[in-house]
């Protein structure tokens, strides 16, 4: 009973999170650029551009797509399909 009402106030507190989140701008293609050879190097990311991230999650290329989750930013390479027509 406890995991189950930890569960739903941390859903809760997620979407609440969200829902306060202030609105910005989408990502330019220099910022998504940067962003994934940052990740692609290691370093480390802000919580905004996270937030960002999160948001948006750019296609980038149209075979590449960036997405947040839990503060770790995830970058994936789908060969030959073009994810802006999907």
């Amino acid at each position: 009973m406890r995991a189950a009402v930890q569960r739903r106030i941390r859903d809760l507190e997620a979407a609440f999170a969200s829902a306060l989140m202030p609105d910005y701008p989408p990502l330019t293609r220099s910022e998504i650029a940067d962003i994934e050879r940052r990740a692609r190097a290691g370093e480390t990311i802000t919580r905004v551009e996270l937030a960002r991230v999160e948001r948006q999650s750019p296609i980038i290329d149209g075979e590449l797509l960036m997405k947040c989750h839990r503060g770790q930013i995830f970058v994936k390479r789908y060969i030959g399909v073009d994810l802006a027509q999907v």
